[in-house]
């Protein structure tokens, strides 16, 4: 005759409170001691009466909210960086046009010289020697 092995039943923890909603000071006391390293997942479920798959759910709550929190930081540096360049490329912008401005003001004015110098033969252009007089 063949026996029939029974398996044995496996020790599963059994929920203290079942509805009791855990608070977050809580978790994050219970996630501190099993990345810590004093517990285990399987005896923090058996320790404070919770599901494994409770635990691992929580975990995965607390690192995406790391990641989150790390992630905005990160964000909010580079969109910082980001708005101080696009104000310095709009200053830069801004400059070049007003010096490419004044360039053909000088230029047109120059022209406007020349052109009555030539017309009227007066001198309007000082010597670069002379002084201004003192009346």
């Amino acid at each position: 005759m063949v026996k029939i092995r029974q398996k044995r039943p496996r020790l599963t923890p059994v929920s203290k409170d079942p509805y009791v909603r855990r608070n977050e000071a809580e978790m994050t006391k219970i996630i501190g001691e099993i990345k810590t390293g004093i517990l285990t997942i399987r005896g923090a479920c058996f320790k404070y009466g919770l599901c494994r798959n409770t635990l691992k759910l929580w975990i995965t709550r607390a690192s995406v909210r790391n990641l989150e929190s790390v992630m905005s930081k990160k964000s909010i540096k580079h969109m910082q960086q980001d708005l101080d360049s696009k104000a310095l490329q709009r200053k830069i912008h801004e400059l070049t046009r007003a010096l490419e401005h004044a360039k053909l003001k000088i230029n047109s004015l120059e022209t406007l010289i020349k052109v009555s110098e030539d017309d009227l033969q007066i001198k309007i252009r000082k010597k670069p020697g002379t002084k201004q007089s003192k009346e």
